[in-house]
């Protein structure tokens, strides 16, 4: 198999896992999840890809809760935290461009309105986590950005919320 559909064949297997934001151990990310947030997806992706020799950077994006199409209802529990987050995605290196590849949100969220890569040609950027405004650093140099506020309960509250959302839309 030649390593375009390689990277096409491993991206949707992993874009196939449905999103659930839960705990992260990168130590715990291993061949395959059952689901997982953009930290699981975008490790797995990343392990994979390296083990298939491909050239991979991880990258931290910053982006907005807000630019998505989530029930104003789940973003209210973000009260004093802001809706300004970072996010894990990757940079491959293919025909010596490094295109942007966010496997993140799953076939399902579709239907309610998520930017979702289709068909994808494994030769150009996928689509992003939003359409929004985003900001993109390497996983390296990144330092955590300030505009970022996590208050632990309200963040628990939001990720609660959002997962019984996504729940609903795959019944």
């Amino acid at each position: 198999m030649n390593k375009n559909k390689t990277l096409i064949k491993i991206f949707e297997k992993i874009q196939n896992i449905p999103y659930k934001v839960s705990k992260f151990d990168k130590n715990q990310i291993k061949e395959k999840i059952k689901f997982g947030d953009c930290r699981h997806k975008s490790t797995l992706l990343y392990n994979l890809l390296k083990k298939k020799d491909f050239e991979v950077k991880k990258v931290k994006v910053i982006f907005d809760w807000r630019d998505l199409p989530i029930p104003k209802e789940i973003l209210s529990n973000l009260k004093e935290s802001s809706t300004i987050w970072d996010h894990d995605s990757l940079s491959v290196k293919i025909n010596n461009k490094w295109i942007k590849v966010d496997c993140t949100w799953d076939l399902t969220l579709e239907k309610v309105g998520f930017s979702i890569t289709k068909n994808w040609n494994g030769i150009s950027d996928t689509l992003q986590v939003t359409n929004g405004k985003l900001e993109f650093y390497d996983n390296d140099k990144y330092i955590k950005d300030k505009r970022i506020k996590i208050i632990k309960e309200e963040v628990y509250a939001f990720a609660e919320a959002l997962n019984n959302w996504f729940e609903n839309i795959r019944k």
